[in-house]
């Protein structure tokens, strides 16, 4: 597990809806991250969504569900 220190700034979430072999699934994929100063919401969603399809193509065509960013503390 890796410490607060070594984590990014805010923890986010997505889940998404796509085609697959076994016809519809939902996939999530959720991390922490520390946006650029003055990103917007939109900015962060655009960017993180791009890096979770670069790391999973076959989601390039998914329907987002859902995006959640948060600060990543309790």
């Amino acid at each position: 597990m890796t410490t607060p220190a070594e984590q990014g700034t805010h923890f986010w979430h997505m889940s998404f809806l796509a085609h697959n072999h076994l016809g519809l699934t939902a996939q999530d994929r959720s991390g922490h991250w520390t946006p650029s100063p003055g990103m917007s919401r939109l900015d962060a969603m655009n960017e993180i969504r791009r890096q979770v399809v670069e790391a999973s193509p076959y989601l390039a065509d998914s329907a987002m569900l859902s995006f959640d960013i948060q600060l990543n503390t309790l």
